[in-house]
This record gives C-alpha cells, structure tokens and sequence, in this order.
C-alpha cells in the first residue's frame, strides 16, 4: 500500500485550511465537572458541523495552551475536514455520569471520508475509576468508553497526538478503509493498574503476570488498506490488534495490513484477533509487522483464536501473516504466543487461559478447529529471557500449516520450560533455537 496516505489523498498538513476553535462554539477551558464536559463535547459537535457547513475553514481546533473537560461527541457524516488536537482533552471521570450500557466512547466517528487528527496535543482518559470499578465487578467489563470508536471511516489520517490512562481501548476502528496511523504515543499507567490487580486478588504472585486484562488497547483496526508505523506504546494490553472483519461490514475481510517501526514497553503483542467461528466468517489475511522493538512485553507475537461454533455453519480464519525484524527484551511471559486467547470469553470475567500450562483458569485451555491457522512467517526474530521461546497450539482437526520460522533466537537464563509447547503445528525451521517446534 501507499507509504504516505497523506500524499496518496493530497491533504497537505503544513497548509491547513482557517482553523475553527472549540471556544466561538461554546467550550469552556479550565472547568471541571459534568456541565463543563458536556458543553465542551457539544461545542466540539458544533465546531466540526460548521467546517462541514464551509468552504474555506475545515479544521476544527482545540487551541493550544487551554485545557478541556470532555464527556462524549458523535459526528458523522463528515467530509474531509481535520481534528487538531493542540491543547489538552480531559476525560470527565465520574462513573455515575456515564451510562450502564455497551458501545461508549469519548470520540465516536461514523460514515466519514477524508478525516485527518492531528496536532501536538494529549487526550487524557482519567481511567483509573473505571479500572478499579471493574476489578471490583462494580461495572460490566465494556461498559467503559473507548477513546475513538470508529465506524466505516475511509481515507483518514491519525498522527502526532498522545492519549492517556484510556478507560477501555484507545482506538478501536471497525469497517475502515486507506487508514494511516503515524507518530502516535499511547500511554497507560501500568504501575496502576498493576496495584489495583494485586489489591483485588487478579495477579498471580508465583508466576508474575496479571491474571485479568483491562483491555486499554492501543490500536484495534479492522478493514482494509493500512498502514501503522512509527508509534510509541507504552501499556498492560494489546499494542495493536489487528481484528477481524465479517460479512456483517462493507469489508468482509481484514486484509492488508502493514504495522512497523514500533517501539512497545509492557503490552500483549502485536496481535491477531481474536478471531471466532460464526456465521458471520470472521476473517483476516495478509498481515506484515516489521521492525518492531518489545521491552517487557507480555507477549510480542500474539495470534489469537476464540472458541465455540457450530461446525458445518461456523467459521474463522487467519491467514498470511508476517512477523520480521523483531527484538524482544526481558518478555514477563511468553514471547510467542499463537492459540487460544488470554481473556475469558465472552465477557472477560475471569482468568481465561492467561496462566496456560501453569494452572488457573482454563486449564485445558481449548483450541478450535473452526478457525484454521495458515501460512505464518516469524523471520528474524530475536527473544532474550522469558519463561519459554514460545507457545504454538493448534487444534488437532485442523493443524496449522505453512508455518515458517527463520532464524528465531531465544536465550535465557531463567526459562521455566526448556523448550518450546508445540501442538499440531506444521512447517520448516531454519537456524531456530532451540527447535523442534513444526513437525
């Protein structure tokens, strides 16, 4: 795909249009409270429907040096106008003020062509409540807001800005199409949420890992033609997952797909999925992570099933999938992890397969034979410590096949397995260490 989106459309960022500020539709900077959120999220719906509404001034701003107290916006329906994040976004914090109910967001964007969001700003989620909330069960899993839910998004740019401590994922992108992610920091405070795990029994002590995802995400896409490079990931849960798409979306697979030139700390992989047996064919293919630098991860390489389907009507797939030029330092868990997913599924309550073969939670922990595993590369991948080189595990039924690994090196000093948990997995090795994992 193009390496530039920006020039690919001709949106030209250094000669952006009059800018629209949030304050001549009402924002009120430097106010707390539920009002001042609600008045400062309208004025931003307000400020993007008159750039719509004009010729010449299409860029809607948050003016650098003011800070905002934000609730929720929904836009849509929008043409090519730009979001530029200058100064500072502030999630309102107050779980009594958010609905009891799925589907939240702070920023919702829906049937949009040529949306740019930019800018040298940060949005800040304030997600701690929220995670304490959840550890305690007072709240549903994903009765949470996302950062930005997006919706049949096509030819949009996100670049420049940092969000923070988002309450569930940061970006979580369905039905997209020409999407270019670039220069973005995600931070999470991990330090948090680990001390909230451990306050409500959900970290294993013995084995050093969490047992309960929090799912602040960083980048979720699902749809076709994209690009992600050049970010900073700094959290407790997928860097990038790249999700499926179904025949319930305009683009019925996820496909094309190119993520490089990352550097995470801490996280769960640059991951696939999960990808579940449905009616609906969930379905990626063709997806390249390259150049990607892990401190702490985890997991790094992380793909990902879900179980269940009737077989005869239900099914899945991933296939084409790269992973080259990756270093992995100091892994917390398994650097390679390809099977069935971490969380408990279908609503996360639990320790789902997190501790596999150790113990807890599902301990059988059950592939699925209705989303087949194909063609898989791990080039060049470089692991040094961990508990193992890593986990593949396939179903029996449906083996996976066409899995190269080249030149994948791992070395520790503290393993807990010696070798590899291989199951059902075939291919060819070269210059792997230790080996024997594809028959």
């Amino acid at each position: 795909m193009a390496k530039s989106l920006v020039l690919a459309l001709g949106l030209a960022l250094t000669d952006l249009s009059t800018a629209i500020s949030i304050d001549e539709h009402g924002a009120i900077a430097g106010e707390t409270g539920f009002e001042a959120a609600q008045a400062n999220s309208l004025a931003i719906e307000d400020a993007f429907a008159a750039a719509q509404d004009s010729q010449d001034d299409r860029v809607v701003e948050i003016p650098a040096g003011s800070s905002y107290y934000i609730y929720s916006s929904t836009l849509a329906n929008l043409t090519d106008v730009t979001f530029k994040i200058d100064g500072e976004l502030i999630v309102h914090d107050t779980l009594e003020d958010w609905p009891d109910e799925n589907g939240l967001y702070v920023f919702g964007f829906t049937d949009m062509n040529g949306l740019i969001i930019t800018g040298n700003g940060k949005i800040n989620g304030q997600g701690h409540d929220w995670w304490v909330a959840v550890a305690k069960t007072d709240i549903a899993h994903n009765y949470r807001p996302n950062m930005f839910e997006m919706l049949r998004v096509t030819d949009c740019v996100i670049e420049n800005f940092t969000t923070m401590d988002s309450p569930h994922f940061n970006f979580h992108m369905k039905d997209m199409r020409n999407l270019e992610i670039r220069y973005m920091t995600i931070t999470t405070d991990w330090r948090k949420q680990e001390e909230i795990l451990k306050e409500h029994g959900l970290f294993d002590f013995d084995l050093n890992i969490p047992m309960f995802p929090f799912n602040t995400d960083g980048f979720d896409p699902a749809g076709e033609n994209i690009y992600i490079h050049d970010c900073e990931i700094e959290n407790y849960d997928d860097a990038v997952a790249v999700k499926p798409s179904s025949d319930k979306y305009n683009i019925q697979c996820t496909k094309n797909v190119t993520v490089e030139n990352m550097k995470i700390r801490y996280g769960v992989g640059m991951s696939i999925g999960s990808v579940s047996a449905n009616s609906h064919h969930d379905c990626v293919d063709d997806v390249v992570f390259r150049n990607i630098e892990f401190e702490k991860p985890f997991k790094a390489i992380y793909i990902k099933t879900n179980p269940g389907g009737e077989e005869g009507v239900d099914w899945g797939s991933i296939s084409n999938i790269v992973y080259e030029n990756i270093t992995i330092e100091s892994p917390v868990w398994y650097a390679i992890y390809i099977g069935p997913q971490q969380m408990k599924e279908p609503d996360g309550a639990g320790t789902g397969c997190m501790a596999y073969p150790f113990g807890g939670g599902d301990e059988n922990c059950p592939t699925n034979p209705l989303v087949p595993i194909v063609n898989v590369t791990l080039k060049d991948v470089s692991i040094s410590g961990g508990v193992t080189p890593g986990v593949v595990r396939c179903d029996e039924a449906a083996p996976c096949t066409g899995f190269v690994f080249d030149n994948v090196q791992y070395t520790s000093w503290a393993s807990r397995l010696e070798g590899w948990i291989c199951e059902n997995a075939e291919g060819d090795e070269h210059m792997v260490q230790p080996k024997n994992c594809l028959a």
